[in-house]
């Protein structure tokens, strides 16, 4: 089988609500995917998305599609599409870096590999472990009444568990924002804050001491993406389990921050970490060091959310006390493909169908295409 041609699609969905997130990334109110449909002789395709984001991962929808076509797709005409690591070689042999345009490549190859096998992705990669996962929801910036308002409903609506921006100038705000969440839920539903790299080790620091008796099961990524000794200095002073998000991007980010004792648990993100492959390798470097994982979002749309979770349910080492982020297309406008379906009262079930187990929208495509580009030997009618 090879690959003879390979579609790529930039979208821009709105969010419903924005999103108020931490520090320096603002409001989010647009979401911009980039979709790959890459095509074979064998008149198969698979589909994959990447979810680019300037101020997380330094990448554009418009830098996407410029390194997938320009650069990418180019040398992939031809080549055989189940072999994932040759790609992952070609990919890399030609551009450095640029994980989240590789990471859709990477997702339409394993959705190509399990419908050519007739088996879905997680049967691919070991066999699944859980038929569902639980499904946590997620609040940004707000007045401390605002804050518990929004957590008090996400707990009301079954999600077993919410995650609270904070990471703002106003730590002492936030602390506060995190109490009043507590006080309005009362004990035992399960909730984190995440920074997203708003502070340096000392105001981490202080921040926690605020939010000591606040019953929070972990921190995430309270410093800079390249501070490992500052990850390493606020895990030695808090008492609850500290999570690397920006700082784990790649296994080779994943060896240091294992070297350095500087984090607990892995948050993961399929697209962030350039696809399934490298994203199944991170997770294996932490069950192998005593290291949890944490799947979480990019606020995608449903076709890295199905392969993010095809992935998941393999995993033994999955942090077990709250859900994780599989509701992210619940937050836009619509979902470009099914797999909002298959999420319900705080869990979502997982796809026995071939591939990532999803089929795209047509319609919902069409509503939010903004520029498609095509590479291959010859254009089909699409």
């Amino acid at each position: 089988m090879k690959i003879t041609s390979i579609k790529i699609e930039r979208l821009a969905v709105p969010l419903i609500t924005p999103y108020h997130l931490s520090g320096e990334y603002g409001i989010f109110s647009t979401a911009t995917p980039v979709i790959v449909t890459m095509t074979t002789d064998e008149e198969l395709s698979g589909i994959g998305e990447c979810d680019p984001w300037p101020l997380f991962t330094g990448d554009s929808a418009e830098s996407v599609m410029t390194v997938l076509t320009n650069h990418l797709a180019p040398m992939l005409i031809g080549c055989d599409p189940c072999n994932i690591n040759e790609l992952h070689r070609r990919m890399n042999a030609v551009i450095r870096n640029q994980l989240i345009a590789k990471s859709a490549i990477d997702m339409a190859a394993y959705d190509l590999l399990g419908k050519s096998s007739g088996l879905p992705v997680h049967a691919l990669l070991g066999g699944k472990q859980r038929h569902s996962m639980p499904v946590m929801w997620s609040v940004g910036g707000s007045t401390p009444e605002e804050c518990a308002k929004d957590v008090l409903t996400c707990m009301e609506s079954g999600y077993v568990g919410c995650m609270i921006k904070v990471g703002t100038a106003d730590w002492r705000g936030d602390a506060l924002r995190v109490a009043a969440a507590r006080d309005a839920v009362g004990s035992g539903f399960p909730l984190i804050v995440d920074a997203n790299q708003g502070w340096d080790t000392d105001t981490a620091i202080r921040f926690w001491k605020q939010i000591r008796n606040c019953d929070v099961l972990f921190f995430e990524q309270p410093v800079q993406s390249w501070d490992i000794e500052g990850m390493a200095k606020v895990r030695r002073v808090i008492d609850i389990p500290l999570s690397a998000d920006e700082s784990c991007a790649t296994p080779e980010n994943a060896r240091r921050l294992i070297a350095s004792d500087a984090a607990d648990i892995f948050s993961i993100k399929v697209t962030k970490h350039g696809g399934i492959l490298p994203a199944r390798r991170i997770c294996e470097l932490a069950d192998i060091n005593g290291i949890q994982v944490f799947f979480n979002s990019m606020i995608e749309e449903g076709v890295t959310q199905a392969a993010s979770l095809e992935l998941c349910v393999t995993c033994a080492n999955l942090v077990d006390d709250i859900g994780h982020a599989f509701f992210s297309p619940l937050r836009l406008d619509g979902d470009i493909c099914d797999y909002y379906k298959r999420i319900g009262r705080g869990y979502v079930l997982a796809s026995d169908r071939p591939g990532i187990g999803i089929e795209l929208d047509d319609e919902q495509m069409k509503k939010y295409r903004v520029e498609t580009d095509f590479i291959g030997e010859h254009q089909h009618d699409w």
